[in-house]
């Protein structure tokens, strides 16, 4: 019962951070300004994406609160991964924040957003499914 109730409170954290991505990346998207929040949500995917893919402990390098620090948000990460099955992931993440003109920007946010999106509507299935409403 604690685990469960754990891990829902993991599940619901995940979903609110990615909320709070996507809504920096329509702030991006439209000022061109990236907050504190998008960057920390873009590296923090990128880190836990890259160790993902390297086969490393994934908990060895968490010095900071990071939005990946529980099993199941680890474990939503590895299924949106394997969802999206795109080799250059990290790669595509890190370009949706850099400077580029608005054109190439827009196409770029948007990468990012789904992939927020796909992390949010996969914590919240878990999260819902725990309490058996299932979605």
């Amino acid at each position: 019962m604690i685990s469960t109730m754990s891990d829902n409170a993991n599940s619901l954290s995940l979903a609110l951070d990615a909320r709070l991505a996507i809504k920096a990346l329509n702030v991006y998207r439209r000022a061109g300004v990236s907050e504190g929040i998008l960057t920390k949500a873009i590296s923090d995917a990128i880190t836990s994406l890259n160790a993902l893919k390297s086969g490393t402990f994934l908990f060895d390098n968490i010095a900071s609160p990071s939005a990946y620090e529980s099993y199941t948000q680890i474990q939503t990460l590895r299924e949106v991964q394997s969802e999206i099955s795109d080799e250059h992931l990290a790669e595509k993440l890190a370009a949706s924040i850099e400077d580029a003109d608005p054109t190439t920007r827009d196409q770029k946010v948007d990468f990012a957003i789904n992939f927020f999106a796909a992390l949010e509507n996969r914590a919240l299935k878990k999260y819902n499914q725990s309490f058996g409403f299932g979605i």
